[in-house]
């Protein structure tokens, strides 16, 4: 938008070592509830944005990233439970594992394109969950307990789980805002806006949106990881349910697609709306529903495109300053 201006690297490097020194003072302030619900909404925020990333900066619609949440969960469980390994110790894992299934179905479901490739990653889903829940050394339908935590404080598994929490919501932020304005940022953009274009200036399409599909795949396996490692339980009917991607298309279309600032405010809007409406049961869903219709009636880029427009404030944008804007502004100066 004309007018807005990105604020700059150096302050948003220094937002992100602020939030990381409240991230970790919090559990010496913050009640082990309080955490838990910390947890939660910083999980769910991961995940949203990481549909974000896929929708709104790689330009890739799917419907069906609960496979990777299910995936991430069910590597870091098993992989514990198998070897007796600390499951903070190989959380990484779960990212690794996630993007690799990412990398191995990229070749099929690239073939589809649109509403076609949507669906295609939530059918892996549904085929993925059903495999578990017939298997019984994958722990079937009842699921898998996180057998090593048994054995810690329940307040060092809370604090543990709050800093990797914290972690991703980190780098959802801060993160995502490097990416977008790397050389790799540029070329997804380039990419999602018109693939013509950007292979005709040398940018290999289908790498682009492959890695862009794997790191925001495997993103979502970790924060899956985090989350059902909070609850020391995870079962396929939970970690691969479609609700998954109802709240993450809330979260983002509410907030904003494409920007980092709008799944932050979604997230808000979310929990604020479970906390009070919850306990109504199908009204609850139905007047989530009217809020993202509302919402996109009234402001399609969603509520963080009406306060950037309202206020003309771009705070995390992924432009570019370009070396014009300084002889514009003395330009407007003499004058």
């Amino acid at each position: 938008m004309k007018g807005l201006a990105p604020i700059r690297p150096t302050l948003v490097a220094a937002a992100a070592v602020l939030c990381t020194g409240l991230m970790i003072a919090t559990p010496w302030f913050v009640p082990e509830g309080n955490l838990r619900l910390m947890i939660e909404i910083f999980a769910v925020f991961a995940f949203a944005q990481g549909w974000n990333f896929l929708a709104g900066y790689v330009g890739i619609m799917s419907f069906g990233q609960q496979l990777f949440i299910g995936l991430g969960a069910y590597s870091l469980f098993l992989a514990s439970n198998w070897t007796g390994l600390n499951p903070f110790l190989i959380l990484p894992l779960s990212f690794v594992f996630s993007a690799a299934f990412a990398a191995a179905i990229t070749p099929f479901v690239f073939r589809l394109r649109d509403a076609y490739l949507a669906i295609s990653i939530w059918v892996i889903a549904e085929v993925v969950r059903l495999f578990i829940s017939q298997r019984d050394a994958l722990g079937s339908v009842s699921g898998l307990p996180l057998v090593a935590t048994r054995e810690m404080a329940r307040s060092v598994v809370a604090t543990s789980t709050f800093y990797y929490a914290g972690a991703l919501a980190i780098v959802s932020v801060f993160g995502l805002y490097y990416v977008s304005v790397s050389r790799l940022g540029l070329a997804l953009a380039a990419v999602r806006d018109n693939e013509g274009t950007a292979s005709a200036i040398g940018i290999n399409v289908w790498w682009t949106r492959f890695f862009g599909f794997v790191l925001g795949s495997g993103f979502t396996g970790l924060a899956g990881a985090v989350y059902y490692m909070s609850v020391f339980h995870v079962e396929p009917g939970g970690a691969f349910d479609p609700n998954w991607m109802v709240v993450m298309l809330f979260i983002v279309i509410i907030g904003g697609v494409g920007t980092i600032e709008g799944p932050i405010i979604g997230t808000a809007v979310y929990f604020l709306f479970r906390a009070w409406f919850a306990g109504t049961g199908n009204l609850y869903l139905m007047l989530l529903g009217a809020a993202a219709v509302l919402v996109m009636l009234i402001s399609p880029s969603g509520i963080w495109g009406i306060v950037k427009s309202r206020l003309g404030i771009d705070l995390l944008g992924a432009r570019r300053a370009s070396g014009l804007d300084a002889p514009t502004k003395k330009a407007r100066t003499a004058s």
